[in-house]
C-alpha cells in the first residue's frame, strides 16, 4: 500500500492528464500561432490576377504575423484543383486558399467536387475588390456596347469569348450579360487568365470580361480595348470608360472579389488573427499602392458578415447556372 500522500499526488496526476486529453486547446494556445510558414494556395497560373493578388496579401501576412507565407500555383478546372486541396489539408492555419467570386458558383459547374465552398470551408474575410471590364479584340469594329451588341446579333454563330476556366469571374460575368442582353456567344475556358487575354489579343477570341487589373495593362497598351466597366459606377481606375448599367444593360452588376479561407473548423480565434491581419495592412501603404496597380478597393469585410456574403452570392450563381445554356 502506497502511503497516503502518494496517493495523493498520484491521482493528482491521474487527473491533470486526463484533462490534457479530453480538455480541447484553450483560444490562449493561438496566441502561439502562427510558429511556421503559411501555405497560400492561389488556384490559377501565375502572372494573372489571382496570382497578383496573392502575392501582394502573402507579402503583407508575413509582416503582419512575423512567419513566412508562401505563394503556391495550384491551377485547375476554374480554381477547384486549389480550393479542393486547401478543402482537405488540416484547419490548422498553416494552410490558406485565395478564393475569389468563381468559387461561389462552382458547386452547379462541376459534377462530383470532393468539396463544398460554403460548407467545407472557414470563410476569413474579403482582401480586395476589382470592378471587371468588357473588353473586345482590337480589330473588332465596334467601340461602344451598342455596336457591340448589334455585332453580337448580327454574328451570333460566330462570335466567342473567353475566361480563366468554368466558373471563373470571366465565365460569370459573360454569362450575366448573356442573359441580360439575350446575346449569343460560345464559352471557350482556358486555364487562367493569362493565356485568355493572350488569345483575345491575338484575335482568337472576339471578347471578354475581364477584371480591370487583368486587363490594365493590355487597355493601356491598346492590345485590346474597352467598352464598358461591370460595377454600377464608374471606377476610378478607368474614369473615361462608361458601365455596362448607363451603356444600355440596365441593372448590370459583377465584381470580382477576392478573399482568405481554410479548411473547415479553423479555430475563431486564428480566424480573427487573420482577419486583424488584413485589416492592418489596408492601411499599410504599401498594400494601398499594390491595390491601386491592381485597380482594386481594399477589403477586410467582417467574418461573420462575410460568410453571409458568401451565402448569397452561392444562391445568385446557383440561380443563374440553372438558366445557362449548352453553350456556357
Amino acid at each position: 500500500m502506497y502511503p497516503q500522500p502518494f496517493r495523493r499526488g498520484l491521482l493528482a496526476a491521474t487527473l491533470a492528464a486526463c484533462a490534457a486529453i479530453l480538455i480541447p486547446a484553450s483560444p490562449a494556445a493561438a496566441a502561439d500561432w502562427p510558429e511556421r510558414p503559411i501555405t497560400l494556395v492561389a488556384p490559377f497560373t501565375p502572372g494573372g490576377t489571382t496570382d497578383i493578388v496573392a502575392r501582394a496579401v502573402a507579402m503583407q501576412l508575413q509582416q503582419q504575423l512575423g512567419q513566412p507565407v508562401v505563394v503556391e500555383n495550384k491551377p485547375g478546372a476554374g480554381g477547384t484543383v486549389g480550393a479542393g486541396i486547401v478543402a482537405r489539408a488540416k484547419p490548422d492555419g498553416y494552410t490558406l486558399l485565395l478564393a475569389n467570386v468563381g468559387h461561389t458558383a462552382a458547386g452547379v459547374l462541376y459534377k462530383n467536387l470532393p468539396y463544398d465552398f460554403e460548407r467545407d470551408m472557414t470563410q476569413i474575410t474579403t482582401v480586395a475588390n476589382v470592378p471587371n471590364v468588357l473588353v473586345v479584340a482590337k480589330d473588332l469594329p465596334v467601340n461602344n456596347v451598342r455596336e457591340f451588341l448589334d455585332y453580337a446579333k448580327a454574328h451570333a454563330k460566330e462570335i466567342n469569348y473567353g475566361s480563366a476556366g468554368i466558373g471563373t469571374t470571366q465565365h460569370l460575368s459573360a454569362e450575366l450579360l448573356k442573359k441580360q442582353t439575350g446575346m449569343q456567344a460560345l464559352h471557350v475556358p482556358f486555364k487562367g487568365a493569362a493565356p485568355m487575354m493572350t488569345d483575345l489579343i491575338g484575335g482568337r477570341l472576339t471578347f471578354a470580361v475581364d477584371s480591370a487589373a487583368s486587363a490594365a495593362a493590355q487597355i493601356n497598351g491598346g492590345g485590346v480595348k474597352p467598352l464598358a466597366v461591370t460595377s454600377l459606377q464608374r471606377t476610378r481606375f478607368l474614369p473615361d470608360v462608361p458601365t455596362l448599367d448607363e451603356s444600355g444593360v440596365p441593372g448590370y452588376q459583377m465584381t470580382t472579389w477576392y478573399s482568405l479561407a481554410a479548411p473547415k473548423g479553423l479555430p475563431p480565434a486564428i480566424v480573427d488573427r487573420i482577419w486583424r491581419a488584413v485589416q492592418a495592412s489596408m492601411d499599410d501603404p504599401v498594400m494601398r499602392k499594390a491595390l491601386e496597380g491592381m485597380a482594386a478597393e481594399p477589403g477586410g469585410m467582417e467574418p461573420a458578415k462575410f460568410q453571409d456574403f458568401v451565402h448569397r452570392e452561392t444562391v445568385r450563381w446557383t440561380e443563374l447556372a440553372h438558366g445557362w445554356d449548352s453553350n456556357h
